[in-house]
């Protein structure tokens, strides 16, 4: 039975060849939304192992600043654990939730939202692609950059709490 994560589709070159394509981990027959996700059984042909995968996705992330929207549900389904301060999480960042009219803890701006809110972009029309959903949350990083890194230094809070069942992911 053919299985996928999902597509990885933007690579810098000293990344595998197979990071350009798929991996594997949840059966497609049970991957619910196949039309947000835009995979088919053709994707999934000849897809390196989830385990594969992970294990260079872990090395690649070590010692590095991660940047994303509701990292901790990436890394869940990584089953990876990061430094905390290595973190830079667009669905945590206080002032980017209170634009988004986000104030209570436990809720979390949609990544579509808040593109549409910050950039003023549409993303998320039709079929998910990752690769959208990764140049949105790295432009919405950079729109905030100065002053989250700023916030950071001197030791403000600067994010909301995340799920308590997904902060074992974080150190």
């Amino acid at each position: 039975m053919s299985t996928a994560l999902d597509k990885i589709r933007n690579r810098p070159p000293s990344l595998p060849p197979h990071f350009r394509d798929t991996m594997s981990i949840i059966p497609l027959t049970r991957y619910v939304a196949l039309d947000v996700t835009g995979l088919t059984n053709n994707n999934l042909r000849g897809a390196p192992t989830f385990e594969t995968v992970q294990s260079e996705i872990k090395a690649l992330l070590t010692d590095k600043i991660v940047i994303g929207h509701a990292l901790f549900h990436d890394l869940a389904v990584l089953r990876h654990r990061h430094v905390y301060e290595e973190m830079r999480d667009t669905a945590l960042f206080y002032p980017l939730r209170e634009r988004c009219g986000v104030k209570r803890e436990g809720m979390y701006p949609s990544l579509r939202h808040m593109a549409k809110e910050v950039l003023g972009r549409n993303i998320q029309c039709g079929s998910h692609c990752p690769l959208e959903d990764a140049r949105a949350t790295m432009d919405i990083f950079l729109t905030v950059r100065e002053d989250y890194e700023a916030r950071l230094a001197v030791g403000d809070d600067v994010v909301a709490g995340m799920p308590g069942s997904l902060t074992r992911w974080y150190y």
